[in-house]
């Protein structure tokens, strides 16, 4: 069996997917070490408290999509698109280029100027999306990557 060439690997972009969200989370988990630190030399106060919920909650939807995102792959071969996603549990879609009857690509103004988007990718055996992937960096990179190998294969 011959080694596939690696077109593109890549995972989603927290910063450039969601920079609100990002940076909303950034600020709840600096209040929330700045309100712990004020707890541990001033003592309870309704304020510091709340401080440190609000840096906890940030702290945990960080962690949880950081987690999210590292586990989620996409990887573009000479003949196939894989898309590997799953922290405990692996979910594996894979595409044979051959097989890949149209690519999409969604994006909001944010995502346009960031360089981000959507991308989905349907096969010929399918009506919905085989493939949809949420704040890939490079959107147009992908499809125009994908088409390039698609129209070779035919």
């Amino acid at each position: 069996m011959t080694e596939e060439k690696i077109l593109y690997d890549s995972v989603p972009s927290m910063v450039l997917n969601r920079p609100i969200s990002y940076l909303a989370c950034i600020i709840a988990m600096i209040l929330g070490i700045y309100s712990l630190i004020k707890w541990m030399s001033e003592g309870n106060s309704f304020y510091i408290i709340v401080g440190m919920i609000a840096g906890i909650i940030g702290l945990s939807i960080f962690v949880s999509w950081w987690l999210t995102v590292i586990n989620t792959r996409l990887t573009i071969t000479e003949k196939r698109l894989t898309l590997r996603e799953g922290i405990l549990s692996k979910n594996i879609h894979e595409v044979f280029v051959s097989d890949i009857r149209s690519v999409q690509i969604q994006q909001t103004l944010l995502q346009r100027i960031l360089g981000t988007g959507t991308v989905e990718v349907s096969g010929a055996a399918t009506v919905e999306a085989e493939i949809r992937i949420h704040g890939i960096p490079n959107a147009y990179k992908v499809k125009n990557c994908i088409d390039e190998h698609r129209h070779q294969n035919i």
